[in-house]
């Protein structure tokens, strides 16, 4: 009985473990892995429309890695999706500024500076493919002598983070600070 009690405990151990670790990538492929949920009861009402902006600055501690804070804005969206939420319903802008702004520069500029190619590349080409506004502040492009051209295509340029983000929240943005 003692065995037979164990044995069952092991296999539900294993199979909670197991079941904890499945990913999912809803819409942002390969960026944002979402942990499958198969016991969730409390849902976002999915006929309502969905505005976040999320600003990110702090400074990238490995620039040779996709920027852990950029990784989790997919996330986020991932998780509304995951949750049944349609693209359609959400509008997500993420506003990059100081010490985070390396993760928004074109390639080649993070070449010059880096010596490798931009690692977010990828992930800011998921980000615009699912409609997601990546907007830098222009006041730390000026800062850090970047012009138009050593920021990634499709990356939106503001006069600053604070007109950006205002300028959304007058839109009916909330604000999600991480």
């Amino acid at each position: 009985m003692k065995k037979l009690l164990i044995s069952c405990f092991l296999i539900l151990g294993t199979y909670s473990f197991s079941s904890a670790q499945n990913l999912a990538y809803p819409a942002i492929q390969g960026y944002g892995a979402v942990n499958e949920v198969p016991f969730e009861v409390e849902k976002p009402d999915s006929t309502k429309q969905y505005k976040f902006v999320i600003e990110l600055g702090d400074p990238l501690k490995d620039k040779s890695q996709v920027a852990d804070m950029l990784d989790y804005a997919a996330r986020m969206y991932n998780l509304h999706i995951y949750a049944g939420i349609p693209k359609e319903n959400i509008d997500l802008a993420v506003v990059v500024f100081s010490g985070s702004t390396p993760m928004v520069l074109s390639n080649q500029t993070h070449n010059k500076r880096f010596d490798q190619a931009n690692p977010n590349a990828g992930l800011l080409d998921e980000l615009q493919r699912n409609g997601i506004q990546v907007i830098v502040c222009g006041q730390s492009m000026m800062k850090q002598n970047l012009l138009p051209e050593d920021i990634y295509p499709g990356v939106r340029m503001a006069v600053s983070r604070f007109t950006a983000t205002t300028d959304l929240i007058q839109k009916g943005y909330k604000v999600i600070v991480l």
